[in-house]
């Protein structure tokens, strides 16, 4: 089993899963990423590893899908000699204009299962992986929450049910994880700029309007979050959670 650090991002062809990945290349670590594109992902993963003269590789992973498809993407990084070190759980089905009064039940079920199910199975195995390889000591699993865990706005029911879920189960897994040295945190982001929002800077502008600080945050401010939670710079920090959102969760409602 190779002695390299080494880390799982779901989700990291683009935007916050992208960023996650350059920052671990960049101190050097050996980066597994995954997309739902198995021909994109690897061609990401190949540009990432060029830029950075390291080692990044991809892998197809369809979240949905992670009953079945969880464990064999961490088996495949197992039988390539590597044990990850951290998993960082990125990848999310937005739930976007979800009507809860009208929305097909498989839609709003689907968001459930991707958000949740696709971060708890390969989180599991890792686990169990490091565990059984005497790893656990300084093993670390990082979620990608939202404050939408706390406050939402409408049409989206069922992202804000799965990123209350992602929040209880950072703390479940912290608890479950514990005895064997396991760290589980999450990060909330608010409002973060995306190719999304390179394609109607006008909403980027309105919603960094509503911030105290009037700003969203960037890809590479929530990386670093995640870099602090996935190493020894967080030191005993378990089932923990840290909010970055420009201040917008500090808003009282018509007081600012």
């Amino acid at each position: 089993m190779s002695e390299k650090k080494s880390v799982l991002i779901s989700g990291a062809v683009v935007n916050t899963g992208r960023a996650v990945a350059e920052r671990f290349l960049k101190e050097g670590w050996v980066v597994f990423i995954t997309g739902r594109q198995g021909d994109k992902v690897k061609e990401v993963a190949d540009e990432l590893s060029q830029k950075y003269n390291g080692e990044c590789y991809g892998f197809e992973y369809i979240p949905f899908h992670a009953r079945t498809e969880g464990k064999a993407l961490v088996d495949r990084i197992l039988a390539m000699g590597f044990c990850p070190d951290v998993f960082v759980g990125n990848a999310a089905n937005l739930g976007l204009d979800q009507n809860a009064l009208t929305c097909e039940l498989d839609a709003w079920e689907e968001v459930l299962i991707t958000n949740v199910m696709g971060y708890f199975v390969p989180a599991r195995e890792i686990a169990k992986a490091q565990i059984e390889r005497g790893k656990s000591q300084t093993g670390s699993i990082v979620f990608i929450g939202s404050i939408n865990a706390i406050n939402t706005i409408p049409g989206r029911s069922a992202y804000t049910a799965s990123k209350g879920a992602i929040l209880s189960m950072t703390k479940g897994l912290a608890l479950d994880f514990a005895p064997h040295g396991i760290r589980v945190n999450c990060v909330m982001p608010g409002p973060i700029w995306t190719t999304r929002y390179d394609a109607n800077p006008e909403q980027a502008a309105r919603k960094a309007d509503a911030l105290p600080l009037k700003r969203v945050s960037t890809t590479e401010e929530v990386a670093n979050c995640v870099w602090f939670f996935a190493t020894e710079e967080s030191g005993n920090a378990t089932g923990a959670s840290m909010v970055i959102d420009g201040g917008l969760t500090s808003i009282v409602n018509g007081a600012y």
